[in-house]
């Protein structure tokens, strides 16, 4: 298979999973125009075309942002609707329950060290009311970052073997940390809230933690 064949495939891949994502966000929540939300992890480069700001009926009710200070200058710039800045996702600079809903897609995993990712899941709920936040499934076969089968069960200096071979999506022979998450690890971390398995091939490719605040529903019966 060629390379460029094999690209517009996991692009195909991706945009499909976003999709099904961006379909259950909106069933769950029935965004409405005034409410505020919180994108953590602004993504101006890596995922222009088809981001939540490109999917968001409202961007200009959206505030992002990132550790990334080019990937919030990019998504200011692409996303001109939107307001951005720089932020730690465990440490967010915003008082209790400032955001009707926090979204986060393909962050956590990124988030390492002891305890850091049971403090970003705190502030996620400490900020929202309502909250998604999405995450591959370290069961699901073919890793997402790398494209690679099984490349996340191995040691990471046999991790660096193995993408130096084979690897097309990251450059060979390097490896990144990640915090992969089962659903029961997922869980653990968002007790209060729902998770969705998300498939669109043999196995849940995709996990998602989720909460909606009761008080919505109770207003659109209203």
């Amino acid at each position: 298979m060629s390379h460029d064949l094999y690209a517009r495939l996991l692009r195909h891949f991706s945009r499909k999973s976003r999709r099904q994502k961006f379909d259950l966000f909106e069933n769950a929540f029935k965004p409405r125009p005034e409410d505020l939300v919180l994108d953590i992890g602004a993504a101006g480069r890596g995922f222009t075309t088809y981001s939540f700001e490109d999917f968001y009926l409202y961007p200009e009710r959206i505030i992002g942002g990132g550790v990334d200070l080019e990937e919030v200058r990019s998504a200011r710039l692409t996303y001109p609707l939107s307001r951005y800045a720089v932020l730690d996702g465990c440490h967010l600079p915003f008082p209790d329950q400032s955001f009707d809903i926090v979204f986060s897609n393909a962050v956590i995993e990124h988030v390492l060290g002891e305890g850091r990712q049971a403090q970003f899941a705190r502030e996620v709920m400490r900020v929202g009311k309502s909250w998604f936040v999405t995450t591959p499934n370290y069961w699901f076969l073919f890793e997402s970052h790398y494209h690679l089968p099984f490349i996340q069960f191995l040691p990471q200096w046999l991790q660096r073997i193995y993408n130096r071979l084979f690897g097309t999506y990251i450059a060979k022979g390097e490896v990144q940390d990640l915090g992969l998450l089962s659903a029961r690890g997922l869980r653990k971390l968002f007790p209060p809230g729902s998770i969705a398995k998300m498939r669109i091939t043999f196995w849940p490719e995709t996990l998602v933690a989720y909460y909606v605040d009761p008080s919505r529903n109770r207003r659109d019966k209203a």
